[in-house]
């Protein structure tokens, strides 16, 4: 695999004379960014960027993950994370995330931190600047991070069941079958036995001293870097982070970290991997190779080069398997094959396929059929160029939205540096070099390279698949059988490019005027077209490469008969919208006509409102427009294209009655809703109902007349620029009438106090519960924020008692809501998982929690957190397009200004009025009590 290293250094002599491109010069690195290291090793970058305005993110990287730990710490780099956020040297036991939440910081979506094999990461984000003494406490919690986490006993055994609750909900189907996969993937080597969580027992017993001795092994500057990106004064910043690290000196005669080398294997490596939840068969051929870019040359032009042309083979095996899944008899109804990274030392080349229970080896010879192809064949000029103009296209995009960029997409080219040794850009140098060293990329250089892929050793198969009665797997033979039948098939290439077109014959369209223009709410205009359709425009330059789109009616499933909505089910319209394609274009070449355009739209048919919706760059307004055109007038609805769709539900929707979260969304469902035949979860019986002719029918009945139609645009546009393109498209759209108006079925939680606690089959025992509060509300903006304010006010509450003092469960979600359509209702729902001997301690300590603040209301504290949490949104809310989009929705459905008085109530919002609130809205009686408890 070191051939095409070898192919780019063969050009250096012709890119010489090109002065933008350089294969053998260094790559130049962001300047606006202040990067270097401290004489303790410790490495920092510092960003000024004030999207959003007077905020900042923090984050510590640590080049340590759980394949560091020994047997004895299996799991402890993770549980090491839990106790950073547990006590350090100068903010002992929670008085850090109890300081940040004072400030208007939440846990979790901006306390948070995060372990991986290699890798482990602590981030403050979104913190505000507006104090020096801010500023300066989360400086110092990366600091205490680096060196001084407490790790205290005491602490450590309290958080044990917090993490054993956490290895309970995440070790699904999925997590176990990985956990296998890795013993097959990285056989011989450390990495095959690695688990992030660790074991329960391991967990329940392990003794302090070893997380310590973990901490202190491997917590050290010259393994870390500090990063601070948002309004700040980088000068200050660093003096500061200079001043503040000079305390932690670099570690004498420090542990080497050890290169761990994947063996090679001369003979394929099979998995058979079967487990009775598993939702979806599918097999992966995985060829190991040494890293493709070696971690030196990613500093350089030919390393920039080298993954360029990985991108581009990447990018075509990706069209083309697309393109084969979208078959109506398709081998497989997914697919995919790339070069990738599996670990520091190591790439592959990984083709994954997913198919019906049964058709594992069809769908596995089809797969490396393609591949070989490829070897033989090599890709066509057109694939290629399709390719690489969506990367050009791509590449402009990212230039020109620079400066809408936020934190945290700055820290993720940090990341890629510090982890991956692949250097941090502005987005026009990375242009400049995309299209430098694109023309170099010939399909002759890209032909050559696909040549040098090798089936003979190396090669690992890993077959996934649900453990069940009269499903028959195939052995490890079977595999490489087909393997050596491939290597010697003859075949043929059978590539036709085709002619692709033009999706609109524009001058055919009579479109209709704006006859009224107005202005709106919010800085917004409102057009109201000739043909009715009313259109409201909202400007902005937040992000300089988007626009968003939503043309809503009022109608969708509420208009469609019981009969026929199976057919328009979410699932099937998901899968309709990925390979219907529209007018006279399949999906296959729709995609290709679509090549270098940024603009995506999908159809919808929700409960109360049908429509279509997407987004695009502003460049690319009138290819959104003309999708939107066809995807109304032109529907596509044929047989043999959507087959698929039924493939895929036929081959996953059996395997979910074994999955405990489907059989407790089930149960959801029928209990929250009373069966409601309006309100079903996706099933067999449902499927078997599902046809194209319903699903065309139902979705001509509600496209067929936009009266009533309400188009929202927000975005970078300029007003006389998209006019007439919207008078052109929009105005072509056919109205009839004053339109559909949607009807209300009651789909609302059902009233009174109603149990359903049952028993499940699973393989790792589980309790799960939810409890959902639900009555009559008015919907109103003061009443949204006091709902949410309930809301984070039992965040805070279950955060404590729950999941810190009974170490209970990973974490309570909640969820509250108020709405108008089709009724003035709210509902607060509660859910978590737990250990089943727990279930009914937990549940009662959970309504302990609403009553508590139905009669006695929030504390004075948590009312501080709520009212800065609330205050802090608002700001980071309104440099968002997607906001507008909703508050000038909302108030033409309800008259209800979401924004203007915002911070007003906020800063109204008292305990007294949450009580209240509170009482009043539990004090109706209605609560579904709904618990999924293992079988015996």
């Amino acid at each position: 695999m070191r051939r095409i290293t070898s192919i780019i250094l063969s050009l250096f002599v012709t890119f010489i004379s090109f002065a933008q491109i350089n294969p053998q010069g260094l790559l130049e690195r962001d300047p606006s960014v202040r990067y270097g290291k401290f004489d303790n090793g410790l490495t920092y970058y510092i960003k000024h960027n004030d999207k959003p305005a007077e905020r900042a993110d923090y984050y510590l990287f640590t080049n340590v993950g759980a394949i560091q730990e020994t047997p004895a710490q299996n799991g402890l780099a993770h549980f090491l994370e839990h106790m950073a956020l547990n006590g350090t040297k100068n903010l002992p036991g929670k008085m850090m995330i109890n300081y940040f939440e004072s400030i208007g910081a939440s846990f979790g979506p901006n306390i948070n931190a995060s372990t991986g094999v290699e890798q482990t990461m602590y981030m403050l984000t979104n913190i505000p600047t507006t104090r020096e003494g801010i500023i300066d406490t989360a400086l110092l919690v990366m600091h205490d991070y680096s060196a001084f986490v407490t790790n205290d006993p005491v602490e450590i055994d309290k958080e044990r069941g917090v993490i054993i609750e956490e290895w309970r909900t995440r070790r699904t189907a999925e997590w176990r079958s990985m956990e296998k996969m890795w013993e097959h993937l990285y056989k011989g080597s450390k990495y095959a036995t690695c688990n992030i969580i660790g074991t329960k027992e391991n967990l329940e017993t392990f003794p302090a001293s070893e997380l310590q001795d973990f901490y202190h092994t491997w917590y050290r500057p010259d393994l870390q870097a500090v990063v601070v990106v948002g309004d700040i004064d980088p000068d200050e910043i660093e003096a500061k982070l200079r001043a503040l690290f000079d305390d932690i000196p670099a570690h004498e005669n420090p542990q080497p970290k050890e290169e761990i080398l994947l063996p090679e294997n001369e003979e394929p490596i099979v998995g058979i991997i079967t487990d009775p939840e598993t939702r979806v068969s599918q097999v992966q051929f995985v060829i190991k190779y040494p890293l493709l870019t070696p971690r030196m040359a990613r500093q350089y032009g030919a390393g920039f080069m080298n993954d360029l042309a990985l991108d581009l083979v990447n990018a075509v095996f990706s069209e083309r398997f697309g393109d084969i899944a979208k078959q109506a008899n398709a081998p497989f109804f997914a697919g995919d094959a790339s070069f990738t990274n599996l670990i520091t030392t190591s790439d592959a080349f990984m083709t994954g396929v997913a198919f019906a229970d049964g058709k594992a080896l069809t769908a596995f010879e089809a797969a490396l059929t393609e591949i070989e192809k490829a070897k033989r064949f090599g890709f066509t000029e057109g694939e290629l160029d399709r390719a690489k103009t969506n990367m050009i296209a791509n590449a402009e995009r990212a230039t020109s939205n620079a400066e809408s960029r936020k934190n945290g997409e700055y820290v993720r080219d940090y990341m890629t540096d510090f982890f991956m040794d692949w250097p941090f850009m502005t987005p026009a140098y990375k242009e400049e070099q995309i299209k430098g060293y694109l023309p170099f990329l010939s399909p002759d250089v890209i032909n050559a390279f696909l040549k040098s892929i090798s089936y003979d050793k190396n090669v690992v198969v890993l077959y996934q698949a649900p453990e069940r009665e009269g499903l028959e797997h195939p052995v490890e033979q079977d595999f490489i059988t087909i393997i050596d039948k491939v290597k010697n098939a003859e075949m043929e290439s059978n590539l036709q490019e085709e002619e692709l077109g033009e999706l609109v014959d524009a001058a055919l369209l009579l479109g209709s005027k704006v006859k009224e223009e107005k202005e709106g709410l919010f800085n917004s205009t409102v057009w109201t077209l000739e043909n009715g359709i009313r259109v409201v425009v909202r400007p902005s330059d937040y992000k300089k490469e988007e626009v968003t789109f939503h043309l809503q009616v009022p109608g969708g499933k509420s208009l469609i008969a019981e009969s026929e909505l199976p057919s328009v089910d979410d699932n099937m319209m998901y899968l309709y919208n990925n390979l219907a394609g529209v007018s006279h274009f399949p999906s296959t070449k729709l995609s290709k006509m679509l090549t270098g355009k940024i603009v995506s739209e999908a159809p919808f048919i929700e409960d109360e409102f049908h429509g279509v919706s997407g987004q695009c760059a502003p460049k690319d307004f009138e290819t959104l427009m003309q999708s939107v055109y066809l995807q109304v007038t032109e529907p596509r609805f044929v047989e043999e294209e959507i087959a698929p769709a039924f493939t895929q539900l036929n081959a996953i929707v059996p395997n979910l009655s074994k999955q405990p979260n489907y059989i407790f969304s089930e149960a959801f469902l029928k209990t929250a809703y009373g069966d409601n035949p309006r309100r079903q979860l996706i099933s067999m019986d449902l499927v078997e109902k599902m046809s194209v002719a319903s699903l065309e029918q139902s979705y001509k009945t509600l496209f067929s007349n936009m009266a009533g139609a309400c188009v929202y645009i927000t975005g970078n546009v300029d007003l006389e620029t998209i006019k007439p393109l919207v008078e052109k498209y929009l105005g072509s759209l056919p109205t009839a009438g004053k339109g559909s108006a949607y009807i209300d079925h009651n789909l609302q939680v059902v009233p009174g106090k109603v149990e359903n606690i049952f028993n499940a089959s699973m393989t790792t025992p589980k309790s799960s519960v939810l409890l959902i509060y639900s009555g009559d509300l008015k919907y109103d903006l003061e009443n949204v924020l006091t709902m949410q304010a309930f809301r984070y006010t039992l965040d805070l509450i279950y955060t404590e008692t729950i999941r810190e003092e009974e170490g209970a469960t990973y974490g309570v979600g909640t969820q509250g809501s108020v709405s108008a359509i089709p009724q003035n209702r709210g509902e607060m729902i509660i859910q978590f998982d737990t250990d089943p001997v727990r279930v009914e301690e937990m549940i009662k300590l959970a309504i302990q929690g609403v009553e508590d603040i139905a009669n006695n209301g929030p504390t004075e504290e948590q009312m501080v957190k709520v009212r800065e949490n609330f205050l802090k949104n608002v700001s980071e809310s309104r440099i968002s397009n997607s906001y507008w989009a909703n508050n000038l929705r909302q108030y033409d459905l309800t008259g209800v200004d979401l924004d203007t008085e915002r911070e007003a109530i906020i800063n109204s919002l008292t305990a007294e009025k949450v009580k209240n609130f509170v009482a009043d809205f539990i004090g109706q009686g209605n609560l579904v009590k709904i618990v999924m408890n293992p079988e015996e």
